[in-house]
C-alpha cells in the first residue's frame, strides 16, 4: 500500500526570512539591559568584595544572603528583609521601589529607580545620606560610610573605595543569582554589604 503524496505549495520568496528577522528584532527590542555585570553561573554563587586588607563575601540565593558579615532572609517574595548584617539586626519592609525599616539602632530607607539599564539608589544607609548608581559598566557614588568609583573589567568591577580609613583599590563581583532579586532588593543588598569599612 502506498501513501498518497502531498505536494506543498511554494512560499512567496523571502516570507519565511522576513518573519524570522521580525521575531529576532522583537526579541532584541524587548530584552532588558542588564543592571549589573554578573559572574558566569557556577556551582557557588557568591558576592565578593576585596581590597587592601579586607574581604567581604556572601552566598546569594533567591531566599537570602549568608556570609561572615551577613545572615539575611528574603520573605514574601522580597516584601520583607530580615536578619543581621555587620552584627546589627535588620528589619525592613519593601513596597514597590521603596524600602524602610531599621538596621541596628538606626533607620534605613532606600528608593530605587530603574531606567535604561541602570539602577539609581537614594536613601539613608548606616546613618548617612547615600546616593549611588549601578549599571553593567559602572558603580559609583556614596553608600553609607564608603564612596565607590568602579568600572567593569570582564566579570568584575574594579576601581577605588574611599571609607573612613582612606582610599584603597577594590574589586567587586556579583553572582548571577542576584538578578533573581527585585531591583529594590538588590539595592538593599548593596547597602548592607558595601556601606561599612
Amino acid at each position: 500500500m502506498s501513501l498518497p503524496r502531498i505536494e506543498q505549495q511554494p512560499r512567496p520568496p523571502g516570507r519565511g526570512l522576513g518573519l524570522a528577522l521580525l521575531l529576532v528584532a522583537a526579541a532584541c527590542a524587548s530584552a532588558p539591559k542588564p543592571t549589573l555585570q554578573t559572574a558566569t553561573p557556577g556551582p557557588e554563587q557568591r558576592f565578593t568584595m576585596s581590597g587592601s586588607g579586607f574581604q567581604t563575601s556572601a552566598l546569594i540565593s533567591r531566599e537570602g544572603a549568608q556570609g561572615p558579615q551577613i545572615d539575611l532572609g528574603r520573605y514574601e517574595d522580597g516584601k520583607a528583609i530580615r536578619g543581621k548584617a555587620s552584627g546589627q539586626v535588620i528589619n525592613l519592609s519593601v513596597s514597590g521601589s521603596r524600602a524602610q525599616g531599621t538596621w541596628g539602632p538606626g533607620p534605613l530607607t532606600l528608593d530605587v529607580a530603574q531606567d535604561d539599564g541602570q539602577l539609581r539608589m537614594n536613601g539613608l544607609v548606616a546613618g548617612r545620606t547615600s546616593s549611588w548608581t549601578a549599571s553593567g559598566e559602572r558603580i559609583e557614588g556614596k553608600i553609607g560610610f564608603c564612596a565607590y568609583d568602579l568600572k567593569r573589567s570582564g566579570e568584575v568591577y574594579v576601581g577605588s573605595r574611599s571609607c573612613a580609613g582612606g582610599i584603597s583599590p577594590v574589586t567587586v563581583q556579583f553572582p548571577s543569582t542576584i538578578l533573581e532579586w527585585q531591583p529594590i532588593n538588590i539595592g538593599i543588598l548593596m547597602a548592607l554589604l558595601m556601606s561599612t569599612p
